[in-house]
Order: C-alpha cells, then structure tokens, then sequence
C-alpha cells in the first residue's frame, strides 16, 4: 500500500506532466493520467488518425496562400517545375511560422527533383533535416524522419552517397527511442523502411518508445473503456478513495490501481492509476513480504493461482489438508495465500537451532566477563606496581636529595667554624660543596622535567648549533667528576659533524645523565668512552662503559619512569628512576632514535642515531 500510495500521488503526476523523466516499475511504463472525459492526458502519443492539415490552410495569410496554390499548380498539374520553384520562394519569403516555411521547402525540392535538378532538391532536403528535423509535413511525419528517406532515393538514382549509412542508422536509433513522437503505424512503417535500407534485425531488443506505444495502445482499447463502463459513464465521483482491478491482457496479468486526483493549477480533477504486471509483483515484492511473515509468525506461506505458483512443478498437490487458504479482499490477485503450519520435525530443528543459538550467546558472554576480570586484574596489579614504583621514587629522592644536602652542610659548617684550615683542605671542601650542589641541581631539573613531561608543557627550543662543541663541553664539565671516581675517559668525537637543529640544554641533560649512570653503576672497570662520528645516513652519539650491565629481561624497562634496574642498591647511588626516562623524551622529541646494547658484568652501550642534515649551513 505504501508503494501504492507512493505512485499515486498528486506531486508524482504533477511532476510526469512538467516533463520530469520517471523510472518504470520493473521494464512495463505503467503511468497514466485520464482527464474528466477520460481522455488519455499521460503518457502522450500520437493517435492513428490522419492529421487535420489541410484545414490549417485558414490560417494562411492569403498572400502566403496565393503564391502556395499557383506553385502546386505549376507543380502538379502543368508540370512547369521551374515556376513551381519561383513561386514557393516567395511563398517562404511570405511565411509566417515554421512549419509554412517547411512546406514551402520541401515543394521546391520536390519540384527540383522531378525536373532532375538533384544537386538543388539534395540542397532542400538536407536544409529540412538539419533545420526542420521536429516540424510536421502534410502526412503529419517529421521532416527528420522523411528527409533522409528522400534524401537516399535520390542517392539511389544518382549513384551517389548523398545520405552516409552511418547517419541512417543515427535517425533509426533516434526513431526507437521517440525522439519523434508519432503514431503507432507511422512509427511501425518507418522502423521498417529503415531497418530494411540499412540491414537491420527488426528482433532486436524492445525499445523504450515502442513500450510506450504499446502501453497506449493497451489504455486505449482495453483499460480506458472498463475504467469508464466501471465508472457508470458519469464521470468522476470527487473521491479520493483507491480503486483496483485484475485485468489479463496478452497472455499478461496486471493488477490496476486508480484514483481521482486534485492536481494544483487544474480546473477539474483528474484520474491517475498505474498498471502492475504481477510477475513483477510476483518476482520482487511478494516474496520479501511472505518472508517476513514467516519470520514473525513460524508459517510457511505459498501463493496458489492455478498452474501459477510459487511450488515446484508438480509439488502442488502435496499441500496438507490442515492448511489454511485465504483470499485477498482488498486487492483482487488471482491468487489464493495458502498458510501451511510446519510439522514436527521443522519444530524440532528449530528448537534445536534456537538452542544453540541460545547457548552461543550465553558462552560469549561467559568469555566476555571473562576477559572483563582479566582486564581488571591487569589493571590493579599495573596500578598496585604503579603505587609501588612511586612510593619506591620517592624514598629514593629523599635518600638522592638527603646525601648531597648532608656533605654540602657538612663541609659548610666546616668551612664556617675552622678559620685556620689548611689551604688545600679548605679547597677540597668547596670541591666538594660545587659537586654535590651540581648533582643536587641535576636531580631537581630532572624532576621538574618529568613533571612538565607528565603535564604535557615541556617544550623544546630547536636552534642551530655544533653538536661537537656541546658534546666536547659537557664532557670537559663533567670531567672532573670521572677523574676523582678514578675513570679513564676515551673520546673520539669528529669536528666535522655538520650543523644540526637540536635544543642544547635538552642535549646536555642527555649526556650528563648518561654520564651519571656510568658513574653509578661502573664498579671494578672504571672506564667510559664517548663517539660522535658521521655515517652516510646518520650522525652517531655513542656513550659506553665497562659498568655492571643490565640484564636482558630488564632491558624493555629501563626507559619507563620510575624504573630501576633490580640489584643495584649496593651502589654509589640509589638513583630516581627517571634519568633514562627523560633522555627517550628529549631524545624522540628532536626525531632521533635511541638503542641500548647490553651485558652483564662487561657494560652498556647507548647509541643515540642522529638524522641529517636537517638544516645545513647554507641554509641558516
């Protein structure tokens, strides 16, 4: 109904009759609109009566007319074509509309070639074809349709190519498709005429025009007269109610929809319906709708019409007697819906089936809870590990910060109360109190770093600069500290290392926290070798000592905060957890990569690759 009530609308036909294009249910152009005296108002044709031409001639201004009737009479009866011709030309200098010009043309070429004048009426009827394709000739047929017929007869006689085959077949495929809208026997005699001059198989496949042909032709002598003879021949009833009827028709079946609709600019109402053909309906809406009623309901659902069904040939005689027959009351098919309650055995299946579904679910959702405690679990223990590491962070800080505090207020109170200290004493103090004050700045920086890292507000401040020079420099700073823990320093770092951008407070922190953990964590073989050389694809900052290793289950963890290599407690320092951390921070925010070789008991490589050039002197 609701499809129904789709096409039956009056915005639909007000649409069709603006000339909008409408898609056909299924390949049949069911459309059609009557007018109050059920004339046919959509689809449009042509009828197969002869067209009133000749009493257009009362529309002729009577100069137009004079010099029309002398040339026919030169023509036609005293066979003077050369004043036939004259006599038309001045009758097309006198035309008032397009189609007097026209049948002013087409006399001059038809006067030129009966006088064998071909060049010239070859002239006139290319001149109606291109400029006159859509105007009507006396016989009431397009000149585009019968200019190049006449155009190839002349061809025919001259042994000339006057019409190119190509262009005959171009108007052939322009006839079947309507481009010209003509009658049914014109359009049949033209489709023939062609297809015979141009070889073409008359079986090919049906055109959309000669559909619409058909159609009309069907609404003329078939559903316009029982619409009518329903309609008690009164006329319409000003009711809005639908109207349906079956109505078979050349070994087709169609069901009719039809109603009384206002269209918006009409004086009178007017008929809409639309024609069904019901192996359409039969192939592609049926079957959806018995579908879903079997779904709902657990039925079976066959439609019976005779030798029409929708059961196997032969399969109709085996319906159980228990089934229940219906008929349509408010749409008249031909069919009879009968209701087939399954047997035991489909029940069984499908209980069975329903089962397991039933139990499916039921085991995904078991594996689901499963999987939401696993989640859980992993959660907690990675939270519990999370309070741990940081409870850990925090006694190792105050153990970092309490250790330098102690020696600097402890070689400052020494330095205040003893006024007489020996020189080098007094020097060794101060010594002291820089390098403990050094140390204790850098665990605060690292961990102001790491907080803004956790807020997301640390920045960098990429300059150009030389990554020698800042590497040789922290390293002479730090030197001291190597050279009083009894380290031997190896360095090869190459001069010629290009200008790069990088922040140069953030390379330092690298370095002096790689340098802090060759400190920490160096124990019998106190010695630390520093490389930057250039690769053809990278620049390579290598920091390596001979310290205690790191265990290969515990190298993943090294970068994460808050981690500490287990079993370290026994040495110089406990550490925060956090140095490495910083340095894979600073080092992926200036796109570099960071790898980490290790050993136990034979030491760490860190390999910082550099890309380049990311800005060249010539550049800055």
């Amino acid at each position: 109904m609701e499809l129904e009530n789709k096409w039956l609308s009056a915005e639909l036909f007000s649409k069709l009759l603006r000339g909008d294009s409408m898609e056909a249910i299924g390949t049949d152009p069911g459309i059609f609109l009557l007018d109050q005296d059920f004339r046919l108002v959509y689809p449009a044709a042509v009828k197969d009566s002869m067209p009133l031409l000749a009493v257009d001639r009362r529309s002729w201004n009577s100069r137009y007319s004079l010099y029309m009737d002398r040339a026919e009479t030169e023509e036609f009866a005293r066979n003077n074509y050369s004043y036939a011709v004259r006599n038309y030309q001045t009758a097309l200098g006198l035309a008032a509309t397009k189609q007097q010009e026209a049948l002013a043309i087409e006399g001059m070429a038809r006067s030129c070639l009966a006088d064998q004048r071909y060049p010239q009426a070859i002239s006139y009827y290319q001149r109606l074809w291109s400029e006159y394709s859509q105007t009507v000739n006396l016989g009431g047929h397009p000149y585009g349709i019968s200019a190049p017929l006449q155009l190839y007869a002349i061809g025919t006689l001259t042994g000339e190519k006057v019409c190119k085959h190509d262009s005959l077949i171009a108007t052939y495929e322009l006839i079947r498709q309507g481009h010209w809208l003509i009658s049914s026997s014109a359009y049949n005699f033209f489709k023939s005429e062609y297809a015979s001059i141009i070889k073409m198989d008359l079986e090919s496949q049906e055109s959309g025009f000669e559909r619409t042909l058909k159609f009309h032709q069907f609404l003329i002598d078939q559903l316009i007269p029982a619409i009518q003879e329903r309609s008690g021949f009164s006329g319409f009833h000003n009711s809005t109610e639908t109207r349906r009827m079956y109505m078979p028709a050349n070994g087709d079946q169609y069901l009719i929809s039809y109603k009384e609709i206002p269209l918006t600019g009409a004086d009178r109402q007017q008929m809409g319906g639309i024609r069904w053909n019901l192996d359409t309906v039969m192939a592609s809406i049926i079957p959806p709708l018995l579908a879903t009623a079997e779904e709902e309901t657990g039925l079976e659902f066959l439609l019976v019409n005779g030798n029409r069904s929708n059961l196997p040939a032969g399969d109709a005689d085996q319906i159980p007697e228990t089934s229940l027959h219906l008929t349509f009351s408010k749409v008249p098919f031909p069919w009879t819906l009968v209701a087939i309650q399954p047997g035991y055995e489909k029940l069984e299946s499908d209980v069975k089936t329903q089962l397991f579904i039933y139990g499916l679910l039921i085991a995904i959702i078991i594996v689901l809870m499963l999987f939401g405690v696993f989640v859980l679990l992993r959660d907690i223990s990675r939270e519990a590990d999370s309070m741990h590491l940081q409870t850990e962070f925090v006694h190792n800080v105050s153990h970092e910060l309490k250790t330098p505090l102690s020696l600097i207020r402890l070689y400052g109170e020494t330095l205040l109360l003893k006024e007489h200290l020996p020189e080098k004493d007094r020097k060794e103090g101060l010594q002291i109190i820089n390098k403990e004050s050094e140390r204790l700045s850098q665990m605060i920086n690292n961990i102001l770093d790491f907080s803004k890292i956790e807020m997301g507000r640390k920045e960098f401040d990429l300059k150009a600069g030389n990554l020698a020079e800042v590497t040789r420099d922290t390293l002479d700073s730090y030197r001291y500290h190597f050279v009083k823990k009894g380290f031997t320093i190896e360095e090869d770092i190459d001069p010629d290392i290009p200008i790069l951008l990088f922040d140069r407070d953030a390379l330092e922190g690298i370095l002096v926290n790689l340098f802090s953990n060759v400190i920490k964590f160096s124990d019998k073989h106190k010695r630390m070798g520093v490389t930057l050389k250039k690769t053809p694809e990278v620049v390579l900052l290598v920091v390596a000592d001979q310290g205690i290793g790191i265990p290969p289950d515990e190298l993943p963890h090294i970068f994460d905060r808050f981690y500490r290599v287990k079993g370290n407690s026994d040495f110089e320092a406990r550490g925060s957890g956090l140095g490495l951390t910083l340095v894979k921070h600073a080092a992926e925010a200036h796109g570099w990569q960071i790898e980490v070789q290790s050993t136990p008991g034979k030491g760490s490589t860190f390999t910082m690759r550099i890309p380049y050039p990311i800005n060249s002197e010539e550049q800055l």
